[in-house]
């Protein structure tokens, strides 16, 4: 029988140290702050552990499943007490929106995916409770902003989600729009994988040039980087032959950043799409969602020495070009008044077993 209950989080529950805070059998949630002062959350269960920024942007900071770290490698190894992402980016999962989001252009004045990344939220809260996928956790918290000087007034609820013997997170957020007024509206959820050498993308995407489209564009905060003669090279094979991306060599120079759009992934009978990065080892990487929900479809990478990060699937309202080029392209939406949105994606790691099952399934939409 389906049932929840919530507990009340406040900061004085919180020590350097962590503390238990609620166990079901396997189910565990505990509270502790980073060395930096972040508050963070951690829910385990059999098969590893999440933490969860519940102040900051509610990030997923790190996801650790059958013993291995499912996030990009980066710079920072825990969040920073800062207000930029740009400044704290090495998490597994952060909400970008959700006025405006994408890589701001020279027209933009709103910050890189905008508002929502490290935003400072309030009334966390951590549910547990039982629904068709079995007992949960789950942490949730709320996002308000309003501009006195316009109709922007939106609050954002989101929900992360970790179930009893899963591997895998149900990411929820709702934005609804407090104003009397119709609101603009962007938004992209923001997955970091690690890439692995001689992983295997499986995707319902054929792998051409009519579902496949490069961003040929340098967004503002690659500008200074130089691009080499290999790197560019590389993205003119890219530009013709998207399938070189199937696979992920040591070789390959994904620097400064490669980014391309995915036009129609296929779907299965219950209106879901699959995406999954399969390891040498057997074992996957894995990400689903509605694109009748999220229409749009990224891929971002990037490697060098000190940033790994495989954004293999970022599903989305828009392209992240920025709202001056969004908007110009028909892809900001609007929330009428007194109305919400509410996205659900699926992100996690599988084992062999099930990476086989679900590779089937993807090869057979």
């Amino acid at each position: 029988m389906a049932y929840q209950g919530e507990v009340i989080i406040r900061k004085e529950m919180f020590h350097y140290k962590e503390m238990e805070l609620m166990k079901r059998e396997a189910l565990k949630a505990s509270l502790f702050i980073f060395d930096s002062g972040i508050h963070a959350i951690k829910l385990e269960n059999e098969l590893g552990y999440i933490t969860v920024l519940p102040y900051k942007g509610q990030q997923i900071w790190d996801a650790v499943f059958y013993g291995r770290s499912i996030k990009m490698l980066s710079k920072f190894d825990e969040p920073k007490n800062v207000e930029s992402i740009a400044n704290t980016y090495g998490c597994f999962m952060y909400h970008c929106g959700a006025l405006r989001t994408g890589n701001p252009g020279k027209e933009d004045t709103h910050p890189l995916h905008g508002e929502l990344p490290y935003a400072n939220f309030d009334h966390p809260r951590l549910l547990f409770g039982e629904d068709e996928k079995g007992f949960y956790l789950a942490i949730t918290g709320e996002f308000q902003y309003n501009d006195a000087f316009t109709s922007s007034y939106y609050r954002a609820y989101p929900v992360v989600k970790i179930h009893s013997q899963s591997s895998l997170l149900d990411i929820d957020i709702q934005i609804e729009n407090l104003s009397d007024y119709p609101m603009e509206h962007m938004y992209m959820t923001h997955i970091n994988f690690r890439p692995i050498d001689y992983g295997k993308m499986i995707q319902p995407v054929p792998w051409n040039t009519e579902f496949i489209k490069l961003r040929e564009s340098i967004p503002a905060h690659s500008k200074d980087i130089p691009m080499s003669k290999e790197y560019i090279q590389f993205v003119n094979t890219i530009k013709t032959n998207p399938e070189r991306m199937q696979t992920i060599l040591p070789e390959d120079p994904y620097f400064p950043e490669l980014v391309i759009y995915l036009k129609s992934p296929k779907t299965d009978d219950r209106g879901w799409t699959h995406f999954l990065q399969v390891h040498p080892n057997g074992s996957g990487d894995y990400v689903s969602y509605r694109p009748d929900q999220l229409d749009h479809a990224t891929r971002w990478i990037i490697r060098n020495r000190d940033r790994e990060a495989y954004g293999f699937l970022l599903p989305g309202t828009c392209d992240p070009e920025g709202y001056t080029h969004e908007k110009a392209a028909g892809n900001v939406r609007i929330i009428p008044e007194k109305s919400s949105v509410k996205y659900h994606i699926i992100a996690g790691a599988l084992d062999p077993n099930r990476t086989k099952e679900m590779q089937d399934k993807i090869e057979k939409l």
